[in-house]
């Protein structure tokens, strides 16, 4: 299987696992890494070697925009010293 049908489909896992996480009140991170990991022990599955700025583009980048919208400012307000820090 090509690189982009391989990364096509466990995008939609992670959509379907984002959805599940919803139904079951579950945090979806941990969904993700449940997953991540049962894949990586699934015998005879292909190795993937993913381009470090195309994983950049398709999971790092869209997560971080999920949480930002999901900070609340009152938050930010609070913590406002340690994060001009970093």
């Amino acid at each position: 299987m090509a690189l982009f049908e391989l990364t096509l489909i466990l995008l939609l896992i992670a959509v379907a696992l984002t959805a599940l996480s919803r139904r079951l009140e579950v945090p979806y991170p941990s969904l993700l890494a449940l997953a991540g990991v049962g894949l990586a022990f699934v015998p005879g599955a292909p190795t993937i070697e993913i381009d470090p700025e195309l994983a950049l583009a398709l999971f790092i980048a869209p997560v971080l925009l999920d949480a930002a919208y999901d900070t609340s400012l009152r938050d930010l307000k609070r913590y406002r010293l340690s994060l001009l820090l970093l």
